[in-house]
């Protein structure tokens, strides 16, 4: 989020951006967006002291809002703060009332108030009459593996309250009575469920990460019709008037013609018009530039601030009951399973990794198989997510790691990587990792280490079988920081190893799937809406690894390494073909249509692709559409070996436990 206030920054006219302050900043990254002569800082303090800028954003872990603004504003910044605002209204009060002191500005990330549909939607209420009823709804989905669903559901949710906020206190026309919440449900899924009330006024919030489709809008319903202004279009339906008699017949034509037009023009705004950030961003970013410059009020007043954290407030209030009360059951289910699990008798092997999605099942097959089992991770996980008869430690692996995580342990199977980010995060978090996980197991006289890598780090085949002998893509950060962080990592891996005179044994899996609970892999396809468009022929094979398959073979590895082949490509042999992939996604999603697309049309189309990219898009780098669909070929010979001898799971399902927790 901060590069996209970098960019809004960049946006906007008669500014400059004087530094970045940020003890992970990736300095490569950020010279993309930063002008000549910015600096980027470690420290926040120096930034203060030292550049003294004019205003600061704060886009940092909410929990760190409060402090830093008030540093921010005692050293006579003006002051941006992202959302959440902070985490109480207490805090939020006393920011506004330093701020007011001090004679500065703050603003909060409310971007919504200043896009289209809330900005349509403002101007047309007085159309639908006196306001009776509101609506905001927002589902979304989990987007990082380190947070709780409690906390995405924190973090999401000011995006549904602010614009309900500013349309109940119009519709109400009540500026100084206290929002009521009458009824709140909020559950540990990350589900809230909420009613308020103002006036006369009463309003429904709901965010939810388990339903879908993804949507986010508001629904006003007045004595004279209604409005809905959907974010995903960036429209707004107009529906004023009664609808009673002969017009009930008319509705849904007027409603079904205005989503038609709105979703069209809206989606051609987003693709043509080039936007660098979030336009609501941009808008704000720009209005609150100039009451700074003209000595005017903030463009997001106190009072919505104040309203909003303070309902957010309340709502993060019942998600941490309900995320106890849910630990609590899960506590006690996890502890019931580990006192029907036989004692481990085959040593204790070392995890890292071990809550992803293939370090976790790699922890449930090894811990079934009779090892013992203990795991690092940044953060402990929550019990509805552990694995019964695991022991798990805090760690970071970007850091030496503390002697106490090797005792006693006899293997490693070092999973853990970066996904994503840039080139600092995969050099701290792949390449740094890997070192640390070495060098503590050579300290700890470690002598067996099983070295996940993938099969993205050889270089392209062009047409012919991949093998093991075939040469690694290093250095190479044209083809993205996740394959040079990759290749760097095994590289660095085989090095350690002959100094520290470890046994190694290297696994490249291809692209991860989970037969158990598949999601198709990006190379089968794309889903638009009923439809999925399935790329190239049905028979035609389709490289990946099922997250079963390579743990039933980290665990053969680990039952005797002797045997195990020192480096192996990892696919299922043989491929399926892409009908069979289909199959499978079909086995969960009747409801999808597939179209077959020919993959030599999709080549032939490629080049054009591209310079519709270059030309209509701005995109100084098009996407090869082609190469995003093809797969490379690989010899599975000693994959069909390794899989075979490593033969069924040894994963069993646990009697009573819940399906978090289940095999």
């Amino acid at each position: 989020m901060g590069l996209q206030h970098l960019r809004a920054i960049a946006a906007t006219p008669d500014t400059e951006i004087v530094a970045v302050a940020d003890p992970q900043a990736d300095a490569e990254a950020l010279a993309e967006v930063l002008p000549k002569g910015a600096e980027v800082l470690g420290d926040v303090g120096e930034l203060l002291d030292r550049v003294r800028p004019d205003v600061v954003h704060i886009v940092t872990p909410p929990a760190t809002h409060a402090a830093l603004a008030q540093r921010a504003l005692e050293a006579g910044c003006h002051v941006y703060v992202e959302k959440p605002f902070t985490p109480t209204r207490a805090e939020a009060a006393a920011l506004l009332d330093l701020a007011a002191r001090r004679g500065r500005l703050v603003c909060a990330g409310h971007q919504y108030l200043f896009e289209r549909p809330n900005l349509l939607a403002l101007e047309a209420m007085p159309t639908i009459g006196r306001l009776t009823h509101l609506e905001s709804y927002f589902s979304f989905r989990m987007v990082r593996r380190t947070i709780t669903p409690s906390d995405q559901a924190r973090d999401i949710l000011p995006h549904a309250v602010y614009p309900l906020v500013a349309q109940l206190r119009q519709g109400a026309g009540l500026t100084d009575d206290p929002i009521e919440i009458v009824g709140l449900d909020a559950r540990a899924e990350g589900d809230v469920y909420a009613l308020l009330r103002l006036g006369h006024c009463t309003a429904i919030l709901t965010v939810t990460l388990s339903g879908r489709p993804v949507e986010q809008f508001q629904h006003l319903i007045g004595t004279n019709g209604w409005l809905r202004a959907d974010y995903i279009t960036g429209s707004l339906t107009r529906l004023p008037g009664p609808g009673a008699g002969l017009g009930v017949l008319f509705t849904p034509y007027r409603r079904a013609l205005q989503t038609l037009t709105g979703a069209t023009a809206g989606f051609a705004r987003l693709i043509f018009k080039r936007t660098t950030s979030y336009p609501g961003l941009v808008a704000l970013t720009g209005r609150f530039y100039d009451a700074i410059r003209t000595g005017g009020a903030s463009p997001v007043t106190p009072q919505s601030i104040l309203d909003t954290v303070g309902i957010c407030e309340s709502v993060s209030v019942a998600l941490e009951r309900a995320e106890i009360a849910s630990e609590a059951d899960a506590r006690r289910t996890v502890l019931d399973a580990e006192a029907a699990l036989p004692r481990p008798g085959r040593g204790t092997v070392l995890v890292t990794g071990g809550t992803g999605l293939l370090g976790r099942r790699v922890v449930e097959e090894l811990r079934w198989a009779g090892f013992g089992v203990r795991t690092i991770n940044r953060r402990v996980p929550l019990w509805r997510t552990r694995v019964p008869g695991v022991e798990y430690v805090p760690g970071d692996l970007a850091r030496p790691l503390d002697p106490a995580v090797m005792r006693g342990v006899s293997l490693v199977a070092h999973c853990a990587a970066e996904t994503a980010g840039g080139k600092s995060d995969h050099a701290r978090n792949s390449i740094d990792a890997t070192r640390h996980v070495f060098e503590a197991a050579g300290r700890a006289g470690v002598q067996d280490v099983i070295h996940i890598s993938s099969l993205a780090v050889l270089k392209p085949g062009g047409g012919r079988a991949l093998t093991e002998d075939s040469p690694m893509d290093r250095g190479n950060l044209g083809r993205g920081p996740y394959v040079w962080g990759k290749a760097e990592s095994e590289a660095r891996a085989g090095d350690l190893a002959r100094e520290l005179g470890l046994r190694l044994r290297i696994i490249r899996p291809g692209p991860l799937v989970d037969y158990a609970a598949f999601q198709p892999p990006g190379r089968l396809g794309r889903e638009l809406g009923p439809l999925y468009v399935a790329i190239g022929g049905r028979r035609s094979e389709l490289s990946v690894c099922d997250v079963g398959t390579a743990a039933r073979v980290i665990r053969s590895y680990a039952e005797d390494m002797a045997a195990a082949p020192p480096l192996l490509n990892l696919v299922e042999a043989p491929p399926p073909t892409r009908a069979e992939l289909a199959t499978r996604l079909r086995q969960d999603r009747p409801d999808l249509r597939f179209f077959w697309f020919p993959g030599l049309l999709l080549r032939l189309l490629s080049g054009p692709l591209k310079l519709v990219q270059r030309v209509a898009l701005g995109s100084a780098k098009p996407v090869d559409v082609y190469s995003a669909f093809a797969s490379e070929r690989y010899d599975t010979t000693l994959a069909r070996t390794v899989i075979e001898r490593a033969g069924a799971s040894a994963v069993r399902p646990l009697a009573g436990a819940p399906d978090a927790v289940s095999a």
